[in-house]
């Protein structure tokens, strides 16, 4: 996760002066002190890929302002809102507002354990998130709780 995060920052850094050219479609990140990304494993049990878009209104303090969210399932849009909300954003961001691209896939064969997605940015914004789907836990011993 650490090593993910540290990437992410380097193509922040490399890529500011792209959107600079499209400025105030939210597609300069410079601003952007920390991402955090929606990668807690919680979605590696989920049945469903999907696109979430969001739109950061920042307000000049390190915290989105308010955050809209578009496309996917409402796990998806939760784990996004998560994500956003632990993110930090500079004082130069006061007044902007910062568009991004989470794009899920859920891929087969099932593991038999959570493991770690694979991350992708892709400039300006966009970032692809790959999970493996889980095998459903069932105890062979256990009882359902429906037949007691």
């Amino acid at each position: 996760m650490i090593k993910e995060a540290i990437v992410i920052l380097a193509l922040l850094c490399v890529y500011p002066t792209k959107g600079r050219a499209e400025e105030g479609k939210g597609f300069d990140l410079s601003c952007v002190t920390s991402l955090d990304l929606p990668t807690h494993g919680f979605l590696a049990a989920a049945s469903e890929s999907g696109t979430v878009e969001v739109e950061i209104h920042l307000d000049g303090k390190t915290k989105a302002a308010n955050v809209e969210l578009r496309g996917g399932n409402p796990g998806l849009q939760g784990e996004v809102r998560a994500a956003i909300e632990m993110s930090k954003f500079g004082a130069r961001c006061n007044g902007r507002v910062l568009k991004f691209v989470f794009a899920f896939t859920v891929q087969d064969p099932a593991s038999d354990s959570i493991l770690p997605p694979a991350v992708r940015f892709v400039p300006p914004n966009r970032f692809e998130l790959t999970f493996r789907r889980v095998k459903p836990n069932h105890d062979p011993g256990s009882t359902p709780p429906h037949s007691k």
